[in-house]
């Protein structure tokens, strides 16, 4: 049986083949300017399709979509079940990204809008007549509405299909760290995710990042509340916590092979910066840059090494070229001097001073201070010089095969 114009694309088949023609060429252009719009209009949207690989995605994808539609445009009949098979897909992976019902909705409208513009735009420069703009705004508007019940479809379909608090759960992680969370003032209810979640909406959360060496014990249960998302075996593996003292001082318990970084307190919106700080911590604990007197490396401890080490190469350079006039001592004497320079360009102490610090004898520290001065001259007496030393004698102790 053959479907409704709204489903089977007779409306689209009335239309003369000399739009489609002049429409197909602007495609690119119109599938960016799509994504541009639900970027700026939908903020579940903003951050991923801003830029980046996301980004190109959804183009590429916004692309073939106004190209499988453009192409109905003459063509007698051309059934819409594949059409409407792709709108479902894009409801399921919408809930399982961690988008709401409504935004998905929502940028199928931005999407048909601005294609419309286009299309009437082109229309027009093409000369063609008022018939053929009613007919294709006739087209467009019910694609909106089949379009708008497909995704609907897919994304009760895929909701129903997830049970349990842990998959909710992973589902607010990935939604929240991939940057989808919806901002309490323009989604007040929260009725998706955080509703979904059993969560209140939080002012601050910390992102927790999770290592397991090779052939580690799996994650112990009972280390944290039932009430804390947490997936510490996912890709990637990590937790969010509104109260991490209270919440995380289970992972105290972590058995031998595991290590958890707990990022700064953030908006939610700053969730995936927590996240990304965290696994930065996670790493450099792998080669032995963070000390930590336990499994649970807290960055709030480690900010200055997270600093110096955010740019590993351009931390080195620093390094080697401030501290270029050391080069030349062996390695003990050269220890010696670092340790004292150090000092001096923190504290600005005398020798005396220095010297109590340092448990060294005054006159030690004069000598040293003599050749100092003989290796760096003015720049220890310039405050902005100082600096730079102070930031690359903490460089070379956090990066230490850089001495």
């Amino acid at each position: 049986m053959r479907g409704s114009a709204a489903s089977d694309g007779s409306v689209w088949s009335r239309l003369p083949h000399e739009l489609g023609d002049a429409v197909r060429p602007r495609i690119p252009e119109i599938a960016r300017a799509c994504i541009d719009a639900i970027a700026a209009e939908i903020p579940e949207y903003s951050r991923s399709f801003a830029r980046g690989p996301e980004r190109a995605v959804a183009v590429e994808r916004a692309r073939r979509g106004i190209e499988r539609d453009v192409d109905r445009v003459g063509t007698p009949w051309m059934w819409q079940a594949d059409r409407l098979a792709g709108f479902r897909g894009h409801g399921r992976e919408a809930f399982h990204n961690g988008l709401s019902r409504e935004a998905v909705q929502a940028a199928v409208r931005v999407s048909s809008r601005v294609t419309w513009r286009w299309i009437a735009d082109i229309a027009r420069e093409a000369g063609l007549s008022g018939d053929v703009l009613y007919g294709a705004a006739e087209g467009m508007f019910a694609d909106v509405e089949t379009s708008m019940a497909a995704v609907a479809e897919g994304y009760s379909a895929a909701e129903a299909a997830v049970a349990g608090t842990g998959e909710r759960h992973r589902r607010l992680l990935r939604a929240v760290l991939g940057g989808r969370m919806p901002a309490a003032e323009t989604f007040p209810e929260l009725d998706g995710l955080i509703a979904a979640s059993g969560l209140p909406v939080p002012e601050r959360v910390a992102a927790v990042a999770f290592r397991a060496l090779p052939g580690a014990p799996e994650f112990p249960p009972g280390l944290l509340p039932e009430h804390v998302p947490a997936d510490p075996a996912g890709d990637p593996p990590a937790a969010l916590t509104p109260a991490p003292d209270v919440d995380l001082a289970g992972l105290a318990g972590l058995p031998p092979g595991w290590t958890a970084a707990v990022g700064p307190l953030v908006p939610p919106s700053d969730a995936p910066e927590s996240f990304r700080i965290a696994r930065r911590a996670v790493d450099l604990a792998a080669r032995g840059l963070l000390d930590a007197p336990g499994p649970v490396i807290w960055c709030r401890d480690h900010v200055t090494t997270l600093l110096l080490l955010a740019d590993e190469f351009l931390v080195a350079q620093l390094a080697t070229t401030t501290l270029e006039p050391l080069s030349g001592l062996s390695g003990r004497r050269r220890e010696q001097l670092a340790e004292t320079l150090l000092a001096l360009v923190r504290t600005r102490g005398s020798a005396p001073e220095l010297g109590r610090q340092l448990d060294l004898h005054p006159q030690t520290i004069r000598a040293r201070l003599k050749k100092l001065a003989e290796l760096f001259g003015d720049r220890l007496d310039d405050p902005g010089e100082r600096l730079r030393l102070e930031l690359a004698l903490l460089a070379e102790q956090a990066l230490p095969d850089q001495g």
